[in-house]
């Protein structure tokens, strides 16, 4: 696919889910938001390990958010390989700042509690945030 036709998918895309982040569409994510599989429990190292992959990646969980798609879409089309990486690697520091901060906490469900509050007043922000971001990706 040309790299202008690239440019076009991926603005229409980030377009509808930014849409979808600020309220002014509904529609479904793609997921594969599933519970722990018996295959865990069967195959205890490998299971474990392969579970654990999917869910550190995101690929089995449930997703409040349509932002992990917007990297991933802007990543897909028009991102290196080590951009890629990088990516990666912002999201793993991500996902284990959010352990951290549920492991410190002295009450485990006051932690769950503010999460949950405080994720629906910063996905606006966070989607405003994400398009300076985007505006780099696409106008290298």
């Amino acid at each position: 696919m040309p790299g202008a036709a690239r440019e076009v998918v991926a603005a229409a895309v980030v377009a509808m889910l930014l849409l979808r982040e600020l309220g002014v569409v509904r529609f479904p994510l793609v997921q594969n938001g599933r519970q722990v599989p018996q295959f865990v429990t069967r195959v205890p190292f490998w299971g474990a390990l392969q579970f654990g992959t999917e869910m550190g990646t995101g690929m089995r969980t449930y997703s409040p958010t349509g932002l992990p798609h917007v990297i991933a879409v802007c990543l897909l089309l028009m991102a290196t390989w080590q951009e890629a990486i990088a990516a990666g690697a912002g999201f793993a520091t991500g996902r284990t700042l959010m352990l951290a901060v549920f492991l410190i906490a002295r009450d485990r469900t006051d932690a769950d509690h503010v999460f949950d509050t405080a994720m629906s007043r910063l996905r606006g922000p966070f989607a405003v945030l994400l398009i300076p971001l985007l505006v780099l990706l696409i106008a290298r």
